[in-house]
């Protein structure tokens, strides 16, 4: 894929920023890659701690790939698994545009796309989710009841249940001195052996095990196309978890158009970067094809 053109973004909360597109075009633009019309909004919930200049580059991307999309980024940090209302309140804009901007249901007529990666971007998708599920809208006052509309969904390095090597290096990654990272990974190490003793004591499943869980519930997302972008290389996803996750959507939620994208050389939340041509084409062709019905009602 050729060069992105920089998108400009405007800052709406603490995680919740928005792309819009440039005046020239319109709902007549049409995408670089062809005459297929582009999601009108696309929520990219970015990975845990994901730095700004990285997670544009995503928003970069789909400016270049459809220039008439809007794209609502909304991004997390390590504290938001455990400081969950506050995060709650700060992606609130973000439940507020998608009411705003997607109108309809979820299937093949909608305009929404959803792009989540890592844990941390499945996290936001669940909250999100909740939000339009419980939380009335501000023009209406009435809770949806339908959570997000999406015409189709894509899971990058995503989702995967938790061990003690991984959690250390997904809330460490961004920690480079060396003074600050062997106390940081002695405290991880202590509050994952509590949280999982606290798991063991309430007879419950961990977080990351509640959000796989989630993401498969008939009751939460629309049984939609899915695209799963993983690699066996990566040190924190194991391929496994993506792939059991992938089998489960289609016994436990329903899901029949399911996408495997298997990058054996790239790490976590890499796949871009290292192959960006498969990558944005398989991305391309989960929307083209999640509307194939929409195309076949109109021609009809």
């Amino acid at each position: 894929m050729a060069a992105a053109a920089r998108s400009t973004m405007k800052r709406i909360s603490t995680a919740v920023y928005l792309s819009e597109p440039a005046a020239s075009t319109g709902p007549g633009a049409v995408s670089a890659k062809g005459t297929t019309q582009g999601p009108g909004v696309v929520l990219l919930c970015a990975w845990m701690g994901a730095q700004l200049k990285h997670a544009e580059k995503y928003v970069d991307a789909y400016r270049k790939l459809y220039p008439n999309t809007t794209v609502v980024l909304v991004r997390s940090n390590p504290i938001d698994f455990f400081r969950r209302a506050r995060f709650v309140e700060a992606i609130q804009p973000a439940a507020d545009l998608l009411r705003a901007r997607v109108n309809g249901l979820a299937g093949p007529k909608s305009d929404l796309l959803v792009h989540t990666l890592s844990n941390g971007g499945c996290l936001t998708l669940q909250e999100l989710n909740e939000q339009l599920l419980r939380r009335p809208g501000a023009a209406t006052g009435v809770a949806t009841t339908r959570g997000i509309p999406a015409r189709a969904f894509i899971f990058d390095s995503c989702p995967g249940l938790s061990t003690l090597k991984s959690t250390i290096r997904a809330f460490s990654a961004g920690i480079r001195n060396p003074v600050v990272k062997y106390p940081a990974v002695a405290a991880i190490t202590l509050m994952y052996g509590v949280l999982r003793l606290w798991s063991m004591i309430r007879r419950q499943p961990g977080t990351l095990a509640r959000i796989s869980a989630y993401l498969n519930s008939p009751s939460s997302l629309p049984p939609v196309p899915r695209l799963y972008l993983y690699s066996p290389i990566d040190e924190l996803i194991p391929p496994e978890d993506v792939e059991r996750h992938a089998a489960q959507a289609k016994t436990e939620a329903g899901v029949t158009d399911i996408r495997m994208e298997k990058f054996e050389n790239s790490p976590h939340v890499a796949h871009a970067r290292t192959d960006p041509e498969r990558y944005w084409s398989a991305v391309k062709r989960v929307w083209d094809e999640a509307g194939e019905q929409k195309k076949a009602e109109q021609q009809g």
